[in-house]
């Protein structure tokens, strides 16, 4: 990955275009500069100024000379120029506001910018430019406040204006770095999110996403983030039919397969939201807690708020502590007589502003052995007179100072947005989403990197027959039903016969591939007379068309199993297959390598997992089987160098699994 260092921690700064103009970016930038207090160089570049908003500017970007950042804020025709004058000189890296290049139907432009860039990192264009608060360094072109103190949160957006709400939000509390990546012309957002991860002090990455981007630059920088503990929270747009097309339009990127990626950054350990502020709090709420795989355990003053935090927890998946006995005698000693022990606990109103008393409370449940994650919710209303301010702060002070004297960090929680008080996350579901990522461990950088590996073409995709399909199959492992293929009527009544009844028939021919669609498989015959019959039905389909006669399998479970190259990252789907396939949509997908174990983790989430395990009464079927013979598939794929294998259904009987049908390219 190329080195962002310079620019992303600049300590000198050119801003061609710099003008006294009012509203302009270059303007812009430089008060922007000036505000935030940055103490480095600051050059402007202009061909007739001498001085731009009280900076000294110079006509040319050599006699600027090697800065560590250049802000281009001229139209998109002059850019090349000046981003080939920046690489000559050995500058950090260059920021490009303008629009108009392949977002407005300008490739050529864009390609001349990067061909101009060299090796140079450049953000942009058509972006917001970076804001590094370390640094206090805003190369931003819209008016920004650059907090007083870095977080521990960097933002890497797709969307300028997503970056802007980013920056607006409370302030910019709790940011590190911000990144408008634009079109990412040189500089893309999976190199950026590598980059930022080396960054001291960044603790949680939250990304706004438009296009796909390349797999395995995706995986090498979530492998980065792995091996810093770097937590990423993930806004990707493209859900919907409109969503793809208006992304597409906004970046000129190429919104892709959501599953897929979702199952990306789902490995690499991350979360994956759907609107701004979600983005933005959960980051936050990952910034600020520590890895540790035992329970939440919640306080509060409000019963409402207990029982919402207990039901969320469900939801999202967050380990509850059950606290010890203990403990809730403990508890029970401090507590007012109208409150209840419980996880989440309500310490009633009877204490309230009591700094002491809930410090005490806190320390308690916090000390238990098997509280990992303390958590105190409070909303602070805007707006409130001084003397009632104080008390809902001595309130609140009270859960933070006994999660200190138990020897951890309480994350204090508002389940209202606009009711956070500083410091404080805003939204349950944003703090439960960051602990149960917390509760996890740290993510495998060897596995992200396998994924990377994998990533490579499968070449340009041709059919491959039902019958070489099965004979692959049968090479990996996976059993398929005995099988001959018939080119007459009475070559497929000779192979019935031979095989037993009752069997299936299937036409075989170059162009059919969904054979159902055409009426091309007949199940259960089971007289020599039906064979024949529909035997030459099938050959009359098409030119070149055979019989693929086989012994019919056992009943079962039908169960799809899918491998596929054509996402972001090469990719195993399974669930319920057959007619259940669309209508119930409950698949997983793991990425590719798979091993058998991986999958049986993925299939536990499904719905279906009850039926495959036999529970309520029912007998289990062969999960060691299926989950075998799933992986089988993912590495079949790859050793093979096939686009994708899709096997639908695989039979899963209650001690066997065979692949009754088999689609290859």
């Amino acid at each position: 990955m190329p080195d962002l260092s310079r620019l992303l921690a600049p300590r000198s700064v050119a801003v061609v275009g710099a003008t006294d103009r009012e509203g302009t970016y270059a303007h812009t930038t430089l008060l922007n500069l000036a505000r935030a207090g940055f103490a480095g160089r600051v050059i402007g570049v202009h061909p007739t100024r001498s001085v731009a908003a009280g900076v000294p500017c110079v006509p040319t970007l050599a006699e600027a000379g090697r800065v560590d950042a250049v802000v281009i804020a001229t139209p998109a025709d002059t850019v090349p120029g000046y981003v080939d004058d920046a690489a000559a000189l050995d500058c950090g890296g260059a920021v490009v506001y303008a629009a108009g290049f392949a977002e407005a139907g300008r490739a050529d432009l864009q390609e001349a910018l990067k061909s101009a860039a060299g090796g140079m990192p450049v953000i942009g264009p058509n972006g917001n430019g970076l804001v590094s608060v370390m640094a206090r360094a805003p190369l931003w072109g819209d008016a920004v406040t650059v907090p007083d103190a870095a977080g521990g949160v960097a933002l890497i957006s797709d969307s300028g204006n997503v970056g802007v709400v980013g920056m607006a939000h409370r302030s910019g509390e709790g940011l590190h770095t911000v990144v408008s990546a634009g079109n990412a012309a040189v500089i893309d957002t999976p190199t950026l999110l590598g980059e930022v991860a080396l960054l001291d002090g960044v603790r949680a990455v939250a990304l706004y996403v438009e296009g796909d981007g390349d797999g395995a630059a995706w995986c090498e920088a979530l492998a980065r983030c792995a091996e810093r503990d770097v937590r990423v929270v993930v806004l990707k747009a493209g859900r919907s039919a409109r969503g793809a097309a208006v992304g597409a339009a906004h970046t000129a990127a190429l919104v892709g397969d959501q599953a897929v990626f979702a199952a990306m950054i789902d490995e690499a350990g991350g979360v994956m939201v759907t609107q701004p502020l979600e983005l933005l709090e959960t980051a936050r709420a990952l910034a600020m807690g520590r890895r540790d795989s035992r329970g939440a355990a919640f306080l509060t003053c409000s019963g409402g708020d207990a029982a919402i935090a207990a039901d969320l927890a469900d939801d999202l998946g967050v380990a509850l502590a059950d606290l010890a006995t203990s403990t809730e005698d403990r508890l029970r000693a401090l507590l007012p007589p109208a409150a209840t022990v419980a996880n989440p606990l309500d310490h009633t109103a009877l204490v309230w502003a009591d700094t002491e008393a809930i410090a005490a409370l806190a320390e308690s449940v916090g000390r238990d052995p098997a509280v990992g994650h303390l958590v105190y919710v409070q909303d602070e209303p805007p707006g409130l007179p001084a003397g009632p301010l104080a008390e809902w702060r001595a309130t609140r002070a009270g859960g933070v100072l006994g999660g200190e004297r138990a020897g951890t960090a309480t994350l204090v929680v508002a389940t209202t947005p606009g009711q956070a008080a500083p410091g404080a996350v805003a939204g349950l579901d944003n703090a439960l989403r960051a602990i149960r990522v917390l509760q996890s461990p740290i993510p495998e950088a060897g596995r992200l990197r396998d994924m990377a590996r994998l990533r490579g073409s499968a070449g340009q995709p041709s059919a491959i027959d039902e019958v070489a399909a099965k004979a692959l199959l049968a090479q990996q492992g996976i059993a398929v039903p005995e099988g001959r293929i018939a080119h007459t009527a009475e070559d497929a009544v000779s192979a019935a016969r031979g095989l037993g009844y009752p069997v299936v028939i299937k036409v075989v021919a170059d162009g059919v591939v969904h054979k159902s669609d055409v009426g091309g498989v007949v199940v259960g015959i089971d007289a020599d007379g039906d064979v024949a019959r529909e035997a030459e039905r099938l050959l009359g389909l098409a030119p070149d068309a055979r019989v693929l006669v086989e012994a019919q399998a056992a009943p079962g479970l039908e169960v799809i199993v899918a491998a596929r190259r054509d996402g972001v990252i090469p990719t195993l789907t399974v669930g319920l297959g057959g007619v259940w396939t669309e209508a119930l949509a409950d698949v997983a997908c793991v990425p590719l390598p798979a091993s058998p174990g991986r999958v049986r983790s993925a299939i536990e989430g499904l719905r279906a997992y009850a039926l495959l395990a036999g529970e309520r009464g029912g007998a289990a079927y062969d999960m060691d089987g299926l989950c075998i013979a799933a992986s089988r598939i993912g590495d079949l794929l790859v050793s093979a160098g096939l686009s994708l294998i899709e096997v639908n259904p695989l039979i899963v009987g209650h001690a066997d699994c065979v692949a009754v049908d088999a689609v290859m390219t």
